[in-house]
């Protein structure tokens, strides 16, 4: 058989067998864990506090309706000039005689004689706020297919002068691995005349 190809005898010089050293791998690997460790970490502070936002933006809504149905209370449930309801709410749903009310705007479509207010009982105070994930409402139906949430709102009722002025407190606390929170807004309604 003849060689079609041939190549010349060129001696090359051996290499030395030498690999990593033991340090330099050591080294290497301190230098990839610190390249990573510090992005993962960023990554792990980042999901934490998107979901304490979430939970702050979800608590303010919720403490905003709480303000907003008592506004409707006095806007729709009463005649004009009469603030008889949220006067009764005064002292069912004030600090020093109670713990507070909840109260539900799904109740108010109902028309309900309460107005969807009722005293929060107990030493725990207000029950936890239920979420239904079909109408993506927070109310206190307590049916099988809703789940309770970490919410719970507070509204108490302070008069600044008796039948005109009237201070609403709407409070929601909640609590996480990052411990109690809670968010409060504040309204003064009056009497309305028109």
């Amino acid at each position: 058989m003849k060689r079609i190809f041939s190549l010349p005898a060129t001696r090359y010089p051996l290499r030395s067998k030498r690999g990593f050293s033991l340090v330099e791998t050591l080294v290497a690997t301190a230098i990839i864990v610190m390249a990573t460790v510090g992005p993962l970490n960023l990554a792990g502070q980042s999901l934490a506090q998107a979901n304490y936002i979430k939970d702050q933006i979800v608590a303010t809504f919720l403490a905003q309706e709480g303000l907003e149905i008592m506004r409707n209370i006095r806007d729709v449930q009463q005649p004009v000039g009469s603030m008889a309801v949220i006067d009764s709410y005064a002292t069912s749903c004030s600090f020093i005689s109670n713990s507070g009310c909840m109260v539900s705007g799904t109740k108010l479509l109902i028309d309900d004689s309460t107005y969807g207010v009722e005293a929060c009982t107990g030493s725990s105070g207000c029950p936890y706020l239920n979420f239904n994930p079909e109408s993506s409402i927070y109310n206190y139906d307590t049916s099988a297919s809703i789940g309770t949430t970490i919410y719970k709102r507070t509204i108490t009722v302070e008069k600044i002068v008796d039948g005109k002025e009237y201070r609403i407190h709407s409070v929601v606390s909640w609590e996480r691995g990052y411990g109690p929170r809670s968010i409060e807004l504040i309204e003064n309604l009056f009497s309305r005349t028109w």
